[in-house]
């Protein structure tokens, strides 16, 4: 990898991923991570929500993941990598990132404990939407820590933005040109609209689903949901918004501590039909921010794609036919998000970018959980899903709610 001298360089430099993620037809944001001491490119990543299939020729179907975006990404490879690479600790390392990163990006970020550098403003998703460093978005006990690791280069004339952040991130209080910024903003906001439209309207609508239950045993898409999560398709709940104690078994099975995961949570989808689909826990022994949502949903989504890419047409069409958009169907968590920590604000940005636009309105909320963790309210898991960027309280209204069975509420209870 290069070595970078200056803040002009280094968005430069991610620049570029971003030119690389318009190409390929996914939101046009580009990263990467930093040496603070010597200004070493660690990593460079690209946005890969939509990504074409590997060697497909044709892209059947581009949404891959959700949860990929250049910043979560780059955390989780620095996990992956910081052993065997000897990396430095994330304190001294900086992610460089073309855009203000949006709740999940900056959950991941803040988990982790890198610096962060910015270019342009992201008034819609952005943590730092207001532009004014307050970071509204983020629970009390952790905004200071953003103040304290983040900034946002200048801007030269015209645009003349001043230096706003912290001394932590690498090139701090240095200034970018106006066409590096304009570059960085202007490619992003050709790309959002579409990838969005795209993302959201990825499925058919329940009324033209055909239900998975039905599958032989020697369907393709059975044999991967059951290869993704061992409870696929053995529970079926009578109503999918109002799921009961048949929940349970699922999401305590998959949340029971071991070794390799020794953090105790899980979350399920059920789809329309109210079949689970898939129930993971987290995998937070290798990255932190490899939590029970993240894993359901980034696991639902590479299947699902990888299934509409399938070389044999009669497996598209039957993916397609049974396997929709989760907006259509119900997260369930053995246990709510903690709202004091930034794994929450990375939890429910996941669960925006899932959803990536509106999602059917219908009580109960498709979002729910059946416990709180420790001494949380649910007025404290609404005030933070309430103070996110208007992008998802306006256009995807996360709305998280307690689970509506005292039957599948107990019977957690008794198990735990």
């Amino acid at each position: 990898m290069s070595t970078l001298n200056s803040a002009q360089e280094a968005v430069d430099t991610v620049a570029n991923e971003a030119i690389v993620a318009a190409l390929q037809q996914t939101f046009a944001v580009g990263g990467a991570i930093i040496n603070n001491a010597t200004g070493e490119v660690i990593a460079a990543m690209h946005n890969n929500v939509l990504m074409p299939f590997p060697g497909s020729g044709t892209p059947y179907f581009l949404p891959h993941d959700p949860t990929a975006h250049g910043e979560r990404q780059l955390v989780d490879w620095y996990y992956e990598n910081v052993a065997p690479l000897n990396l430095p600790p994330p304190s001294q390392l900086t992610v460089v990132t073309t855009l203000d990163p949006c709740a999940m990006c900056a959950g991941s970020l803040l988990t982790a404990g890198f610096n962060v550098a910015v270019s342009a403003i992201d008034d819609y998703a952005g943590i730092n939407y207001n532009s004014q460093f307050t970071f509204p978005s983020l629970p009390p006990q952790i905004r200071q820590k953003a103040q304290d690791t983040w900034g946002y280069y200048a801007i030269a004339a015209p645009v003349s933005r001043a230096y706003q952040g912290s001394n932590s991130p690498v090139f701090a209080n240095q200034t970018i040109d106006s066409a590096a910024y304009f570059l960085c903003s202007s490619i992003f906001s050709a790309s959002v609209n579409t990838v969005r439209e795209a993302s959201n309207n990825s499925g058919l609508s329940p009324d033209q689903l055909k239900n998975p239950a039905t599958l032989p045993a020697n369907s393709k898409v059975r044999q991967a949901l059951t290869a993704l999560s061992p409870f696929a398709l053995t529970v079926q709940s009578a109503n999918p918004r109002d799921p009961g104690a048949e929940l349970a078994p699922p999401l305590l099975k998959t949340a029971q501590p071991n070794p390799k995961t020794p953090v105790f949570n899980s979350v399920a989808l059920i789809d329309p039909f109210g079949n689970l689909l898939v129930c993971l826990g987290g995998a937070e022994n290798q990255s932190p921010i490899r939590t029970a949502f993240m894993e359901t949903t980034r696991g639902y989504a590479v299947m699902r794609w990888t299934l509409m890419n399938d070389p044999d047409p009669a497996v598209r069409a039957e993916a397609a036919q049974y396997l929709t958009h989760p907006k259509y169907g119900t997260f369930v968590f053995l246990y709510a998000p903690d709202p004091t920590t930034p794994q929450a604000v990375m939890t429910f940005g996941a669960y925006g970018s899932t959803m990536e636009g509106p999602v059917p309105q219908s009580y109960p909320s498709n979002l729910q959980y059946v416990l709180l963790p420790g001494n949380t309210t649910p007025q404290a898991l609404s005030t933070l899903a309430q103070s996110l960027p208007p992008f998802y309280t306006q256009s995807v209204q996360v709305a998280p709610e307690q689970v509506l069975s005292q039957d599948l509420i107990n019977a957690v209870k008794n198990g735990v």
